[in-house]
């Protein structure tokens, strides 16, 4: 087998995308100091299904209302705004980051304490919900750092 091929199939191998499913990796919820009530959950979409999801918004047990939102920058300044469908297109992955789409949560009632776990529901136009156990993982080791 020649190298070109082997390095081609391991990185078939490695993708998270498969086809006729809807993959979510990586996510988490941003862990953030006692008292706060407002935090933001990352992870990427992988839609390997034959049609576009349309990411319509979120729920959790221990949010009031979760949000998906994006960063924009307008002359020099940075500010977030609810998008009401993120498209993720069939056969493509889209990343929830800081510094881009996200989901926002809303009048938090729990514990933000790193490696906790809670629910977070995604709702979809087109495609089913899906239902997460996400950690929470706090802000110092977001970007790897931990």
């Amino acid at each position: 087998m020649s190298r070109n091929r082997l390095v081609a199939l391991l990185i078939m191998w490695s993708a998270p995308l498969m086809a006729g499913e809807f993959v979510v990796s990586d996510a988490y919820i941003r862990g953030l100091p006692p008292g706060q009530t407002v935090t933001a959950a990352f992870m990427t979409l992988s839609n390997g299904l034959d049609r576009d999801c349309h990411l319509v918004g979120a729920s959790s047990p221990l949010a009031s209302r979760a949000e998906v939102h994006a960063h924009s920058h307008h002359g020099g300044t940075m500010s977030m705004r609810p998008v009401d469908v993120l498209t993720i297109p069939a056969g493509q992955q889209v990343s929830l980051q800081p510094g881009g789409y996200h989901l926002m949560l809303f009048g938090w009632q729990g514990n933000l304490s790193d490696g906790e776990q809670t629910t977070i529901t995604l709702l979809f136009e087109n495609c089913e919900k899906i239902e997460l156990s996400v950690p929470v993982r706090s802000v110092l080791s977001e970007g790897g750092n931990g």
